[in-house]
């Protein structure tokens, strides 16, 4: 039997994973940046099992961060059997940067709004 050393997410990254949610970032996405957050890098299986996600929601989720230039990946051969490489996960910027952006993007959304606001007030 191999033996396997999986992480999970501890209640620290079920916080950052929340409130990256509450931010506007998908769960997928939130879980894998608190998960990636907290180590150097991961596989795309380890990200399955700490993450608590299916495969091709890893992959959907990486498509959004590759785009946001958020992570970056690597493909390492398997030390044992043959198949395809693994895919190893880092994230590129540090999480603050990230929370950064986020706060920007939300402030510029929330400024829209009050203009939105007085808009209705004045026609009203």
């Amino acid at each position: 039997m191999k033996e396997l050393s999986i992480q999970v997410m501890g209640d620290q990254e079920h916080e950052i994973s929340e409130l990256l949610q509450s931010l506007g970032l998908s769960k997928i996405v939130s879980r894998i940046i608190a998960c990636l957050s907290s180590t150097t890098e991961m596989t795309s299986r380890e990200l399955e099992a700490a993450a608590s996600v299916r495969q091709p929601e890893v992959s959907a989720a990486m498509r959004v961060m590759r785009v946001n230039g958020w992570i970056s990946e690597r493909e390492e051969k398997k030390k044992i059997g043959k198949g395809r490489p693994v895919k190893v996960y880092k994230l590129n910027v540090a999480l603050r940067k990230i929370v950064e952006l986020l706060e920007k993007e939300n402030m510029a959304a929330n400024e829209e709004r009050v203009i939105d606001i007085q808009r209705l007030r004045e026609l009203a």
